[in-house]
């Protein structure tokens, strides 16, 4: 958003959105009706794609033109394993997890619901299939994609090199051809597809490339026109999305059988969305004013351990599943007052870990800096 002027705003968006991935994924708590998803077309996923796409432009385009293009490409090669490595970790957690809840609670939906029946019914096949990464959980399916959208950014990286327009060509044909269906993942062994199309998300990650080349020193341009289309854009939306502020119970069922918002394959109404979205954000400065709130210096801790983060938020909501569905069974409490709880605690424990991450580093910077200090003194004494 308007995070392309400087990364500590581009660490608070990414630690709002992993905030708001977090309490998503654990449904049915009171806490998700707080969440943005609720009041526009697209939601968190969109933006995450959109932020990680400017940041890999920051980092890695001003190398193209030092010659450094198949240093880029390794770079975006070993991101890939990484990110291949934390999802086979984390989806072995998760299955753990529900292991463990289904033992206590022996309800079924704990081993079958969100994709884990293909795992739990047979097992040969459903690790092979998380291996190959056809086969993905439920809320355990961005890092998938985001493995795919390595894979693509070093060539988006090298079309903007060569020119926008081209960049741009390339990704919006590739996105038409999987709209039209001809660009699909097959998921493996149960039928169908990947749920989020990298074919058709590479656009987005692709204009978030193109936003951070075009617009890191340079600002967007501020039209009267589009700003005043943008605001009516999320007027509408947020009408749709709230069933007409209630007086239109059926106008987001309607809404959504009639117009493009599948988010499967990233349909045009949420990506026009937000991208209407990220235009207001940005030309109200709504980020600069937030990050020096008090919630700011937190939510950009979260930004800067993003990945570390996201993982330790991704375990945490499959724990939320869990205790939700033991209170559901095993207590009279309301799962959704316990998920709320849990939920809040949670969004507290991601903040005490990115302050422990950061204080952390800083001692580890601390001890290499004395260490070296110690050794300049010591070379000094003996020459």
């Amino acid at each position: 958003m308007e995070a392309l002027q400087r990364n500590t705003t581009i660490d608070f968006w990414r630690g709002f959105v992993l905030v708001a991935i977090f309490i998503n994924h654990i449904p049915g708590n009171l806490v998700e009706h707080l969440t943005p998803r609720n009041y526009g077309f697209s939601d968190a996923a969109e933006a995450f794609i959109f932020i990680s796409g400017v940041s890999l432009a920051l980092v890695y385009y001003p190398r193209l033109p030092q010659g450094n293009a198949w240093d880029v490409i390794k770079r975006c090669l070993k991101r890939s394993f990484e990110l291949y490595r934390m999802h086979l970790l984390l989806t072995c957690a998760a299955i753990a997890l529900f292991s463990i809840g289904y033992e206590l609670s022996e309800d079924i939906g704990l081993i079958e619901a969100d994709g884990r029946a293909a795992v739990f019914g047979d097992t040969a096949k459903g690790v092979t299939g998380i291996l190959l990464l056809g086969h993905q959980l439920g809320y355990f399916n961005i890092l998938p994609l985001y493995i795919a959208l390595m894979l693509w950014a070093p060539f988006a990286l090298i079309l903007v090199r060569i020119h926008v327009a081209l960049a741009l060509g390339v990704s919006v044909a590739i996105y038409g051809l999987a709209r039209a269906g001809l660009l699909v993942l097959p998921s493996w062994p149960e039928p169908g597809t990947w749920f989020f199309n990298p074919f058709a998300w590479q656009l987005l990650f692709t204009l978030g490339i193109v936003a951070g080349v075009l617009f890191d020193k340079k600002p967007v341009p501020h039209g009267r026109g589009l700003f005043a289309a943008a605001i009516v854009a999320l007027i509408v939306s947020l009408i749709v999305m709230t069933n007409g502020f209630g007086l239109a119970p059926a106008l987001r069922d309607h809404t959504f059988a009639m117009w493009d918002l599948t988010k499967q394959d990233l349909g045009m109404g949420r990506l026009i969305h937000f991208l209407a979205l990220a235009y207001m954000v940005y030309q109200s400065r709504l980020g600069e004013s937030l990050e020096k709130t008090f919630v700011g210096p937190d939510l950009m801790r979260l930004g800067r351990n993003a990945l570390v983060i996201f993982a330790a938020g991704s375990l945490l909501s499959a724990m939320g599943q869990v205790i939700m569905t033991l209170a559901a069974v095993k207590s009279s409490a309301s799962p959704q007052v316990i998920g709320m709880i849990f939920t809040i605690a949670g969004i507290i424990g991601l903040l005490a870990l990115a302050r422990y991450l950061e204080w952390n580093k800083h001692n580890s910077a601390g001890r290499r800096s004395g260490r070296a200090k110690r050794l300049d003194l010591s070379s000094a004494s003996t020459g």
